[in-house]
């Protein structure tokens, strides 16, 4: 009888280890990789953490803090799964991001301009895992890049139809961006963690006469001069924006 309980016991851990052996084989490790510098980086000259999230075809989403010191990390990722890959500054500020696609890839590189689009499937991703991770990502990226909408797409209406597996050329709309008095700005130089947008400068001749053009969403800027960061908040439908300023992360100085 114990002969026989032996045996079974035996041949169960030799089943259990064919199965860890073929989860393992089912993965792959990717590095993760920061490749440039945060705008607020490159101004402060102090390099800041991350935090790196990344969908893990369980329906969920993965996080993993990176070192202000540490440029790329390794994540453990199924091999035949879309990974849509984020990495937020300080856990704040908007997302540089990647895919990770089917198949060998051993190595991926963050970068600003797919930032809103991959954040968006992120939050996507957690309503419905399975319709996000259908999708043919390098296609909608391709319609959202020609059109140059990026940034400034409809999210309600491709949401809509991802959801509803309808994705199409159609489901790409605009959404048209909010004009920003800035009335209650502190003078001196801002920039914006958007590479493309840059900065501007608010002086006393011109105090309470700028204006920006956003869509929707955050959208950071930083005056390291006085120690501010001013957060402005979109919403282009209900044509309403917030903006808050407040002292500058002491991890920036």
């Amino acid at each position: 009888m114990a002969k026989k309980i032996i045996t079974s016991l035996i041949n169960l851990l030799i089943i259990l280890s064919l199965i860890s052996c073929e989860s393992v084989f089912n993965y792959k490790e990717v590095e993760v990789v920061i490749e440039t510098l945060h705008p607020f980086e490159e101004i402060s000259g102090e390099k800041v953490w991350y935090t790196l999230s990344y969908t893990n075809a369980l329906g969920d989403i993965s996080y993993k803090h990176i070192n202000k010191n540490k440029r790329s990390t390794k994540i453990l990722v199924p091999k035949n799964a879309t990974i849509f890959v984020c990495a937020r500054p300080l856990n704040e500020f908007s997302p540089i991001a990647t895919v990770i696609n089917p198949g060998e890839e051993e190595k991926v590189y963050l970068n600003y301009k797919e930032g809103y689009l991959v954040s968006f499937l992120q939050d996507l991703y957690l309503q419905n895992s399975k319709a996000v991770s259908s999708i043919n990502y390098k296609k909608l990226y391709s319609l959202l890049n020609k059109k140059g909408l990026l940034s400034s797409f409809d999210k309600l209406v491709l949401a809509r139809d991802i959801l509803n597996g309808e994705l199409e050329e159609t489901s790409i709309f605009e959404v048209n961006q909010l004009q920003i008095e800035l009335t209650q700005a502190i003078t001196g130089y801002w920039i914006s963690e958007n590479p493309d947008e840059g900065g501007f400068t608010i002086s006393d001749s011109n105090y309470k006469r700028v204006s920006l053009s956003l869509g929707d969403g955050e959208h950071y800027y930083i005056n390291f001069e006085k120690g501010y960061i001013m957060l402005i908040i979109v919403e282009s439908k209900s044509k309403k924006y917030f903006v808050r300023i407040e002292d500058l992360n002491p991890e920036f100085i």
